[in-house]
């Protein structure tokens, strides 16, 4: 009886993921990337809040304090790095704890209104760059 020929596959390490630097180690790349993905989603967030809505008030005028504290991070509070995680918050370090709550009430209060933090998320998850990830692996 003839044996089958066993299945053989080759990974060439070529595509969108590795243009930047093959050198470095698949970690280090998604960081990277993660990196990229907070900085974008800080901005987004921040030209949502800034931006008015019709014939409503500008979202930085009054409330202009939370649109000032967003950041986007891959970090955590204490400053250990996250393996592949990037967030979008309102960023409250160094404040009373009486402007904290302030700053969190009001960036509550804009995504129940808005939604800007979960329309940011959506477009990140929509990017082209997140679902060319792992093409020519």
């Amino acid at each position: 009886m003839a044996r089958k020929p066993k299945f053989a596959s080759t990974i060439t390490f070529d595509g969108p993921f590795f243009e930047k630097d093959p050198t470095k180690t698949f970690r280090q790349n998604i960081r990277e990337l993660m990196d990229e993905i907070a900085a974008a989603g800080e901005s987004d967030v921040k030209a949502q809040l800034q931006q008015g809505q019709g014939d409503r008030y500008p979202l930085g005028m009054g409330l202009g304090r939370v649109s000032m504290h967003v950041v986007g991070r891959t970090k955590n509070l204490s400053g250990k790095r996250w393996a592949v995680t990037a967030i979008v918050s309102p960023r409250t370090a160094g404040m009373s704890p009486k402007q904290a709550v302030k700053v969190m009430a009001a960036a509550s209060y804009l995504e129940d209104t808005t939604g800007a933090f979960k329309r940011s998320a959506r477009r990140v998850r929509k990017a082209s760059k997140l679902n060319d990830l792992t093409e020519g692996m």
